[in-house]
């Protein structure tokens, strides 16, 4: 089975540390970080002049790592915070037999507990973790019925 699995949290919820861990845990796992392509183009996670590009290779890379075998899981780790970005990963991605969409509930406060125990060049500015919280959308339930699960993961602040 070829499963797409995509997470769906502020930045610093755990969800880089979540998909590390599962990876250790299942074979044949990819993961395709927005921020570790954004690192490959530019040296650092924080440089977004090259955002275009970073989503052509995230986009290339969701359906070359389909085709490894036919037992694989792709881990999407990003943002993914809007319900259209939510529903093009599951309609853009055809080859994937299974989709589960991952959250993470928080509050702010603990969103940003948990975003000053990163390394020092991962923690985001609070008034930018703010605006990112504040565009957050909760998914729909059209966009639920898309996925074959719901997971949500929690971590303690």
């Amino acid at each position: 089975m070829k499963r797409l699995i995509v997470l769906s949290a502020p930045p610093g919820s755990g969800k880089s540390t979540w998909a590390k861990e599962y990876k250790r845990n299942h074979p044949d796992t990819y993961i395709i970080s927005s921020d570790r392509i954004r690192f490959e183009l530019t040296g650092t996670n924080q440089d977004f002049s090259k955002q275009k590009e970073v989503w052509e290779i995230f986009e290339q890379r969701i359906h070359e790592y389909a085709n490894k075998n036919e037992n694989v899981t792709v881990i999407l780790d990003a943002l993914c915070d809007l319900n259209r970005l939510r529903e093009m990963y599951v309609k853009n991605n055809p080859e994937y037999d299974h989709y589960i969409l991952v959250l993470f509930p928080h509050t702010f406060e603990e969103i940003k507990k948990l975003n000053k125990k990163r390394e020092s060049y991962k923690i985001v500015p609070d008034d930018a973790l703010k605006a990112l919280w504040d565009k957050f959308e909760e998914p729909t339930k059209e966009v639920l019925d898309l996925y074959n699960e719901l997971w949500q993961i929690e971590f303690d602040a």
